[in-house]
């Protein structure tokens, strides 16, 4: 069931500015606010998910990507028996997980 709430703009502004500050949309706010007032618990809620989690969620799919076609390098450089391709694909590797792991310090330097 849908309910309407007519806000002024500065009412508006002002429930919007306090979801954001509790990470929800003002809607999720807005219905959380009212169970609560009205002595009910309200469902979990979904937080939305901050400017650097939107940005780090598909940095680290395409990390991930990355890192399963240098294990293919690999692969093939271990078959052949090629040192260099071999010694190659183990730095890219170690390369790869610095970067992983600096991406996932700034995940949690955001909250």
């Amino acid at each position: 069931m849908t309910t309407t709430i007519r806000f002024t703009p500065e009412e508006r502004a002002a429930v919007a500015a306090a979801a954001d500050v509790q990470g929800l949309g003002p809607c999720s706010f807005a219905r959380m606010v009212t169970l609560r007032a009205a002595g009910r618990t309200p469902p979990p809620v979904r937080k939305r998910r901050d400017a650097i989690a939107s940005v780090i969620g598909p940095v680290l799919g395409e990390l991930g990507r990355i890192g399963s076609n240098i294990n293919q390098i690999a692969k093939v450089a271990n078959s052949t028996g090629n040192a260099t391709a071999i010694a190659a694909a183990g730095r890219l590797r170690a390369d790869l997980e610095r970067l992983t792991v600096a991406v996932l310090s700034l995940k949690g330097s955001s909250g």
